[in-house]
């Protein structure tokens, strides 16, 4: 997995112009001058800004977690005359806080910044310059961004230093009830739609109703598309085929394999609860009176905790995701990654020292040990290690993804989703997703509306 990352770093490091217009730090980054007295600034959403200088309660585990005084207190340590400042932005108004930011020369790293990709340094040569440290992550953030090269060529942007796999969660008493055989790791999206099926009924030892499947996130428009792009990757939809530039690359929402992967969340629509198939009142942790068969979402080891205080994680086993079954990715996990992740502002006058930090932050055991202690999974094999002990056995299926996930595989600009270059896919992506799984549109309707979508954005362009 790692070799892929360095292969598509050298690759990337070689197109034309990848750094052109941004900054003065070249790849070969200046030396850190351990006497200079400055500030770090960073600025963003996620991990570091919401556990607080203090820490937090996990409303649902009562489990507390530690602040980023723990992450200043160790970089100062290492670090004394570079202060560091952590600004948090709330989800809802991230992007255009942090924009305003960097536009004031406010901002050194951007808390998940990969995505902005008009505001953040490319990160290949950087990574290039520095094989060691890429060898020693399980993961980038790439973009498709004509902000720094053409589409053709995967930019790195961001670095992540917590990850959240989607994984799924089989209840075995469930699978038991119903004499159905839990599936092995090479299981299908076909599979999981059978297994659902057999299971949505009357259990037949307690009387009670349960569901074959929970589809994740259909309580939120912004993040309905995961079930498209997971299931796109395993069938290899191909929606995008990429050119230099978005009139020259190709949409097509409408090809039969698009059509099969709106038809399986119809058809996986059908054996979910009415809370799933309405959006409200979901209920995602995982307890005694679970009454779904199977569960996915991310925040892996936040459900672990939850059977754990629940006394139930006996109940349930943690598997990965169905596999691709078509195209070079076939037999991997069809996942989606998640993930907290650092970037470099392009306006930044301490490009090096933010690159230091993002080093610190996903490989320093104590920064390390501070992103499990939050319940969060590091981005190095070591961390992982440290997981396995917590976990046991359930931590198999976050190795198996984390190992065989093509690096690329981010939410944002993969053949199979984009939601940067081509208008408003996300917000339509995710309003013919929960339309589907309520029963209220066809799959030729929902692949027409995405079809349109995309060119009429093209259109006026």
């Amino acid at each position: 997995m790692k070799k892929k990352i360095i292969s598509s770093i050298l690759c990337a490091g070689m197109a034309a112009g990848l750094l052109a217009g941004y900054g003065n730090i070249s790849a070969e980054a200046a030396e850190l001058d351990e006497n200079e007295e400055i500030t770090l600034r960073l600025m963003g959403p996620g991990l570091l800004g919401s556990q607080g200088e203090s820490g937090a309660l996990d409303m649902v585990t009562g489990l507390e977690t530690p602040g980023y005084n723990v992450i200043i207190d160790r970089w100062e340590e290492l670090h004394p005359n570079v202060k560091l400042e952590i600004e948090n932005a709330p989800w809802d108004s991230w992007q255009s806080a942090v924009q305003a930011a960097v536009l004031s020369g406010e901002v050194d790293v951007v808390l998940h910044g990969a995505t902005l990709t008009a505001l953040v340094e490319p990160l290949d040569e950087y990574l290039a310059a520095d094989p060691e440290y890429a060898d020693s992550i399980y993961t980038t953030e790439t973009r498709r961004t004509t902000d720094i090269n053409d589409l053709t060529v995967p930019t790195t942007t961001g670095i992540p230093y917590t990850l959240s796999p989607m994984l799924c969660y089989l209840d075995k008493d469930i699978f038991e009830h119903y004499g159905v055989d839990l599936p092995d790791e090479n299981w299908t999206w076909s599979d999981m739609l059978s297994l659902a099926e057999q299971m949505t009924g009357t259990d037949p030892v307690t009387g009670e109703q349960t569901y074959g499947v929970q589809i994740d996130s259909m309580d939120s428009a912004n993040n309905a598309f995961f079930t498209f792009q997971m299931i796109a990757s395993a069938y290899d939809a191909q929606v995008f085929t990429y050119g230099k530039t978005v009139e020259e690359s190709a949409v097509d929402y409408t090809s039969d394999k698009a059509l099969s992967v709106f038809q399986m969340i119809k058809d996986l629509g059908e054996y979910c609860s009415p809370a799933v198939r309405e959006g409200v009142n979901i209920a995602y942790q995982l307890t005694e009176d679970n009454d779904t068969a199977i569960r996915y979402s991310q925040d892996v080891f936040k459900h672990f905790n939850e059977a754990q205080v629940g006394g139930v994680e006996d109940k349930f086993v943690f598997m990965s995701m169905p596999v691709i079954e078509e195209g070079e990715h076939a037999g991997s996990p069809s996942s989606f990654k998640g993930c907290n992740n650092m970037a470099i502002c392009k306006t930044s006058e301490h490009k090096d020292w933010a690159w230091e930090f993002i080093k610190f932050m996903t490989t320093d055991p104590v920064a390390v040990q501070w992103v499990i202690d939050c319940g969060q999974i590091p981005n190095v094999p070591e961390g992982l290690d440290t997981v396995r002990e917590i976990m046991g056995d359930k931590a198999d299926a976050i190795s198996r993804t984390l190992e065989a996930m093509p690096n690329e595989f981010s939410n944002s600009t993969t053949a199979y989703y984009n939601n940067i270059s081509f208008g408003p896919v996300t917000a339509t992506l995710g309003s013919v997703t929960l339309d589907l799984v309520k029963g209220t549109i066809s799959a030729e309707d929902a692949a027409q509306t995405m079809q349109n979508t995309v060119e009429e954005f093209l259109a006026v362009k």
